[in-house]
């Protein structure tokens, strides 16, 4: 539209419609009005104050003007509020001199139809714009550049936890609201957006119950469109391969220790227990005690080395089919003594049916003992430790410990599978890092789930196995022979 049919526009309004016309400015002070106009506010001539609106008006005024300044031309729908308080949404239809800088508007009340009908196709488009982007396999947050949200899609939703109309008209930052961050992680980000244009962030979400979810947000400033696109993508899987590859590197330095430790101690420790047992041949009753305190700590030497050379070369293992039950159950029985000495009860709660899963008996005895001796060891006042077996599609069988120990806080459980990582001031580390390995040589996987103070669970599950099975598994002996993956 040229510069004389604007003005010419702008006159013809304020002199000859019947329909509320103000002049403004690009905050929104009204400079003029007709008489239309006055009776609707209920002002009077002199008025020149600002036109009130509720705050997503006042968010969405702020992006019509850009438009309009590009376009000089256009329609929006606002709630404004009146004299007595009252909102009353109208539609604007507004006219902007480059000149002057100021903006004619007519307004109608949205129970005029073309006010209703602009209304409607205003919300569809946007609408639209935004459910485009739930076809992207990926979260996408759009903001205007002042930082308030505009829209998001379902993945955006699900990755927040939260309903798209609980974000909408809100701060950029609240995006990060189901987070945990360092301190001045949000500081630098905004700094970096607002400068460079472009940013992103790494956020931790430790909500959920199962696992712990890694994100990368990125955020990237539209300067065409003047928006802000926000992109949140999921690095849990990649975080755990990591993880995996530093588990298996810390393995490899075992190896490369164990074997040497291995042929370091192995000949002089044989010596060292056969001494000791010459010597209780002809010692006295105090020098036995003092030789049985020697006998004991070079078993538990012993023990530690075989630890060691378990979590550090390939093994080879018989490989039968068991009945997890009955091997559960003998643990339990074992165990129980022990732990009603220390005032704790262990419950178990089996499956109704038998499983069968294929594996190593003494192999997995050791895993269980460890775990349940670990559950003790934290219940320093008793307590219960619950055993519990579920069969999940008849497919997978999954076997949880829980204490009402003292639990642990999120750093000891990233490291807690880690070799030589241990919070036991006599502890060697290398217990839960030898029940990983030989749950993983089961084909099992292992978690766990822990609050400081309300104690710990970890959970294993394995596949199971059938009779029909039993043509593929050879029961009498299957190798076991290679490394932790």
């Amino acid at each position: 539209m040229k510069q004389n049919d604007i003005n010419q526009c702008f006159g013809n309004l304020m002199k000859s419609t019947s329909s509320p016309t103000l002049i403004l400015n690009k905050s929104g002070k009204i400079l003029n009005c007709n008489e239309a106009a006055i009776k609707l506010f209920d002002l009077n001539s002199s008025f020149k104050g600002y036109i009130t609106m509720d705050e997503p008006s006042n968010i969405k005024w702020a992006k019509f003007v850009k438009e309009l300044q590009s376009e000089l031309r256009s329609e929006e729908i606002f709630n404004i509020r009146k004299n007595n308080n009252d909102l009353e949404m109208m539609s604007f239809k507004c006219f902007y001199d480059p000149n002057t800088e100021e903006i004619v508007a007519q307004l109608s009340t949205i129970n005029n139809d073309r006010a209703i009908e602009l209304y409607v196709s205003k919300e569809q488009e946007r609408s639209q714009s935004f459910s485009a982007y739930d076809h992207l396999p990926y979260a996408v947050i759009v903001s205007d550049a002042s930082g308030i949200i505009l829209g998001l899609n379902k993945y955006a939703e699900m990755y927040l936890k939260i309903e798209k109309s609980q974000l909408l008209h809100k701060a950029h930052q609240h995006i990060f609201d189901s987070f945990t961050m360092k301190n001045g992680q949000i500081t630098t980000y905004l700094s970096k957006l607002m400068g460079e244009k472009h940013a992103n962030i790494h956020v931790v979400d430790e909500t959920q119950v199962s696992r712990t979810c890694y994100y990368e947000i990125s955020s990237v400033f539209d300067e065409y469109n003047n928006i802000i696109v926000t992109v949140i993508n999921d690095e849990t899987e990649k975080k755990q391969l990591q993880h995996k590859v530093e588990h298996q590197e810390a393995l490899n330095v075992v190896g490369q220790m164990a074997a040497s430790i291995a042929h370091e101690i192995r000949n002089p420790l044989t010596s060292l227990k056969g001494f000791t047992e010459l010597l209780k041949l002809n010692a006295d009753e105090e020098s036995r005690m003092y030789l049985s305190v020697i006998d004991s700590e070079l078993q538990r030497m012993e023990q530690i080395l075989s630890e060691l050379l378990v979590l550090s070369k390939p093994t080879s293992m018989k490989i039968e089919l068991i009945e997890l039950d009955q091997i559960v159950k003998q643990v339990i029985e074992f165990m129980l003594p022990d732990a009603l000495m220390k005032k704790i009860m262990i419950q178990y709660i089996p499956t109704a049916t038998e499983v069968y899963i294929g594996g190593n008996e003494n192999r997995l005895k050791q895993v269980f003992m460890n775990l349940i001796k670990n559950a003790m060891e934290a219940m320093h006042n008793g307590g219960t430790i619950t055993v519990e077996m579920n069969v999940i599609d008849c497919t997978i069988v999954e076997l949880m410990i829980k204490d009402e120990g003292s639990g642990m806080d999120s750093k000891t459980i990233q490291n807690l599978f880690q070799p030589f990582y241990t919070t036991k001031s006599s502890g060697t580390g290398l217990g839960l890092a030898f029940v990983k390995k030989v749950i993983e040589e089961h084909e099992g996987i292992i978690g766990v789930q822990s609050e400081v103070q309300k104690g710990t669970c970890f959970h294993m599950q394995f596949p199971v196995y059938t009779f029909n099975q039993l043509d593929s598994l050879d029961v009498s002996a299957k190798d076991s022979a290679y490394l932790v993956t």
